[in-house]
């Protein structure tokens, strides 16, 4: 062997150890994807969920760091478009264009459902966060509904509230999709078994530009059933907030009392006056997770500030924990969409999150149920807790 020959052999065996050593060193990548709807009414929450995820993985990647373990996360998102066609579009896109094996999301019910179909052909993980809805609790698929629970707890609450408060008939206004069919489904069949008498229920489509007509449909229904009627309103944020404008020129429905779902229990419903006084008036109350604390809650609010500039919207922790069971599930599985599904359950229900225990049934939902009660603050300005519900007992406990 020539000399000349020898020293190539040798450079190319120095060059192979060289690049072996820096491929050890440098960290392999897994990719959390997150599919949220970043645009439509929704689009606060999933903006606002996202920076709970960037956090969580900032956070995680911190300590994997420190700790020497040569992974680190990395986020692909895409926009929902805040429906089931746009779901399953985002989950593809993330998935086609990253190899991405488990997503935190999608946000509402209809948005998993129209997900979940190539999420199961393609053995792919959602970790919901905040889906509910009666249809998605569905055993053996690739969807996990960490945190907040399924809604048939949520109709319970309703339902003794309901009949607790002596009403006899409750008209509904609920948003025709599978979360606002199955809690509407699901409490006039519980409020029919608990004593009550008439349930009339009134649709109205998703992101319904105006609610003019189905407020004066609920209106009429009302006057119909007469004295002990209450209106119920099965709707998001932004669509409760075009119903005020018509109801509080509503004989009807600004004399009768109230009930709404968690996302209207927040300060932002309050910042118009003629609402927060029509809300007030009506003895309006809602059902949503009770303001318990884990050692995780203020860490969490003081590290969001800390990194964002501003307090975390409703519901952004579910993403923070929802996420933080992804990333342990992955670094205890791999980056395997089948490894993930088999192991999920095993990791989560050894998480205590910033809110709540996580713990999932044999749908792979969110089973520890603690709701709070809340009314509108004596000076209209915010939310009160005035009681709790407990979903192991179905029991409804107010204060004072």
């Amino acid at each position: 062997m020539s000399k000349k020959f020898f020293a190539i052999v040798l450079i190319v065996v120095m060059s192979v150890m060289v690049v072996g050593v820096q491929a050890q060193d440098e960290p392999e990548t897994y990719i959390l994807g997150v599919a949220q709807p970043f645009t439509g009414s929704l689009g606060s929450f999933g903006e606002d969920f996202a920076r709970g995820i960037e956090l969580a993985v900032m956070q995680m990647n911190a300590e994997l760091e420190a700790a020497g373990r040569p992974v680190q996360f990395e986020i692909a998102s895409a926009d929902t478009e805040q429906t089931p066609e746009g779901a399953a579009r985002a989950v593809q896109t993330i998935v086609q264009t990253t190899g991405a094996q488990v997503i935190v999301g999608p946000l509402t019910t209809g948005e998993v459902l129209g997900a979940k179909q190539f999420a199961d052909e393609n053995g792919v993980v959602l970790v919901a966060p905040a889906s509910s809805g009666a249809a998605g609790a569905i055993p053996g698929d690739n969807i996990y509904r960490v945190i907040y629970p399924p809604d048939n707890f949520a109709a319970k609450a309703f339902a003794g509230i309901a009949t607790g408060r002596g009403y006899e008939n409750v008209v509904v206004l609920y948003v025709d999709d599978p979360f606002g069919n199955g809690l509407n489904d699901s409490f006039s069949a519980d409020f029919v078994a608990a004593g009550g008498g008439e349930v009339v229920s009134i649709a109205y489509a998703p992101d319904a530009a105006d609610l003019s007509s189905e407020a004066a449909a609920a209106s009429a229904e009302i006057a119909g059933l007469g004295d002990n009627t209450a209106f119920f309103c099965i709707c998001f944020l932004a669509d409760a907030q075009k119903l005020l404008q018509v109801a509080q020129v509503d004989p009807i429905l600004s004399t009768v009392e109230w009930m709404g779902i968690e996302n209207l229990a927040t300060a932002e419903i309050l910042e118009d006056a003629g609402h927060a006084a029509l809300l007030q008036n009506a003895n309006f109350v809602s059902v949503s997770f009770a303001s318990t604390t884990t050692p995780l809650t203020q860490p969490f609010i003081d590290d969001f500030v800390a990194e964002f500039g501003s307090e975390p919207g409703p519901f952004t922790n579910y993403a923070y924990d929802a996420a933080n069971i992804a990333m342990l599930t992955m670094l205890t599985a791999g980056n395997d969409g089948e490894a993930v599904k088999s192991m999920l359950p095993f990791v989560s229900n050894r998480y205590i999150g910033t809110a709540v225990q996580a713990y999932l049934d044999e749908n792979g939902d969110q089973a520890v149920v603690i709701y709070g009660i809340y009314a509108v603050s004596e000076d209209a300005t915010d939310f009160v807790e005035i009681g709790m519900y407990d979903g192991s007992s179905d029991t409804l406990t107010f204060d004072g």
